[in-house]
């Protein structure tokens, strides 16, 4: 049976299907009681009745396990989502900062991988990284669930495709994947290491160093326009990520945007490529993106 059915339907179609094998019992008994019906008639009826049931039974399985399917996805999400929207919300409020002072505190500094030395830096590296990590513990605990059968689900899938992008991604998908499995812990229940043991692996482990590199080389850059306005780019999908699945900001913060920072080319990859394709579904595009320059002078006219 085809799976485009939606409960009312799957629900309509039983009770229809329940419906004829009823009306084709009632039909043999009546047909059965005069002596003028042939076998061959009595046997069709029966089959149509057999037939209707069987459908029902069919149907009804469908939206077994299409109930059964959506709970799945349901209970994954709700138990990944709230850690994943923690660290998100750690990114966002650290990239807020930094934006608001321009990016001043990276600036003049050697930005080596000694955090002992540098805390600051060590700890800019480690949010970014657990971020990462929950995002792969997400994919690999959901490689046999659907979770865009949940809407949550649905959304976070179409959010991390955006952050993965080409054109949104601040280091390529490999490094990505390779600082997040770092800094995720190996044995179950999946989590992420803490700050120290990260530290201590950075300062002791050249392979850490090695993959940890292409991040810290991004902040080495924040000196430039545009690996700058990437950083905020990146950061504005993040926050439009916490915004619509923590709506209430029950374990997030409610935080404002830094649309002013932005150029008028971020703005416009971010109205047309970000919120244009991937995330449609974002109702307040604007709080990330500000008003357009024709809207600004309008409004001062």
């Amino acid at each position: 049976m085809p799976t485009a059915y939606t409960r009312g339907g799957i629900i309509t179609a039983v009770l229809v299907a329940a419906l004829i094998g009823l009306l084709a019992g009632i039909v043999i008994q009546g047909l059965t009681a005069t002596s003028d019906v042939s076998w061959l008639q009595l046997s069709a009826l029966a089959l149509s009745s057999a037939f209707a049931v069987k459908v029902a039974d069919i149907l009804y399985q469908e939206f077994r396990r299409r109930k059964d399917k959506t709970s799945s996805a349901t209970k994954f999400v709700d138990e990944h989502l709230d850690p994943l929207l923690k660290s998100a919300d750690e990114v966002v409020g650290k990239l807020h900062s930094l934006a608001t002072e321009d990016f001043k505190s990276l600036a003049d500094k050697e930005l080596a991988l000694t955090p002992v030395a540098d805390h600051d830096f060590g700890s800019l590296l480690y949010l970014f990284g657990r971020l990462w990590a929950r995002i792969e513990i997400l994919k690999l605990e959901g490689l046999a669930i659907a979770i865009s059968e949940d809407p949550r689900g649905a959304m976070l899938q179409s959010f991390l495709a955006c952050l993965e992008s080409t054109k949104v991604r601040i280091v390529d998908r490999t490094a990505q994947r390779a600082i997040g499995e770092i800094l995720m812990k190996a044995t179950p229940p999946r989590g992420t290491m803490g700050y120290v043991e990260f530290v201590r692996s950075v300062e002791t482990s050249e392979e850490t160093r090695r993959w940890i590199e292409p991040l810290a080389h991004v902040f080495r850059r924040t000196h430039h326009t545009e690996d700058r306005q990437r950083l905020l780019q990146y950061g504005a999908v993040i926050h439009a990520l916490i915004d619509c699945l923590d709506p209430r900001h029950l374990v997030t913060s409610d935080r404002p945007s830094n649309p002013n920072k932005l150029s008028e080319r971020t703005r416009k990859a971010l109205r047309y490529r970000v919120f244009g394709v991937y995330l449609t579904f974002v109702s307040d595009a604007t709080k990330y993106v500000g008003k357009s320059r024709t809207r600004r002078r309008s409004t001062n006219a």
